[in-house]
């Protein structure tokens, strides 16, 4: 139903691709809702608006965004004047590092959560850092016990970029694991809460709560 950027079977196309300083100004210019992507058809890495990504009909490869900058830029500000460069040498390095395992977990990735970001681009947030794929272990802290791929994607409001809104999710919504919903202002919890999201139709109405529950917060303010 939906278009990939690659299948985990092609190989290369970002052997000659690469991050650029430039980039990273670009997107710091861009703010909240920017993201760099990984272009098979380019075969190389550009930034853009997150609102500029068609949800529905493709599934962007996002490698870096809005947000990990802002936070990495304070990570590796003891690099002084040489930041932009170090930082896109890393970001660069991650990507095609991680490129495999990107794909993988794209390929994995259920029907909820792909809808839980049409959803959430139609009610106004924009995706604002690349997907977080990762496994959760049925006992935290035990490496060998059962695990689930989980997906964390992080949003910033269109007109209230100060909010972001965390949305972490099994990839695939028939494990029965709990997806969870974060909602921050300036970095400040504002609410939050677990839902089991097993069909399209609850994710629908899970966003729709997300907006409301938005919405009521700006307005007591």
């Amino acid at each position: 139903m939906f278009g990939f950027a690659r299948t985990v079977t092609d190989d290369g196309w970002l052997e000659y691709a690469e991050v650029t300083p430039r980039m990273l100004h670009t997107l710091q210019r861009i703010g909240p809702g920017g993201v760099i992507i990984a272009d098979p058809d380019r075969c190389d890495y550009y930034a853009t608006h997150a609102r500029t990504l068609n949800h529905a009909s493709y599934v962007p490869l996002i490698v870096y965004g809005y947000h990990d900058l802002v936070n990495d830029l304070i990570e590796y500000a003891e690099y002084g004047v040489r930041v932009w460069q170090v930082l896109a040498d890393a970001v660069d390095h991650t990507a095609y590092e991680c490129l495999e395992k990107r794909l993988q977990s794209m390929a994995d990735t259920g029907f909820v959560v792909t809808r839980t970001r049409q959803h959430m681009q139609k009610l106004g947030f924009d995706l604002t850092s690349a997907p977080d794929y990762y496994p959760r272990c049925a006992r935290p802290g035990a490496l060998t016990s059962p695990s689930t791929a989980m997906v964390r994607d992080r949003y910033s409001d269109w007109i209230n970029p100060s909010i972001t809104v965390t949305v972490t999710s099994p990839l695939r919504e028939q494990v029965g694991v709990l997806s969870l919903i974060k909602i921050s202002d300036n970095g400040r919890h504002v609410t939050g809460w677990p839902k089991a999201l097993r069909n399209q139709f609850i994710a629908a109405a899970n966003t729709r709560r997300v907006r409301e529950a938005v919405d009521a917060h700006l307005r007591s303010l």
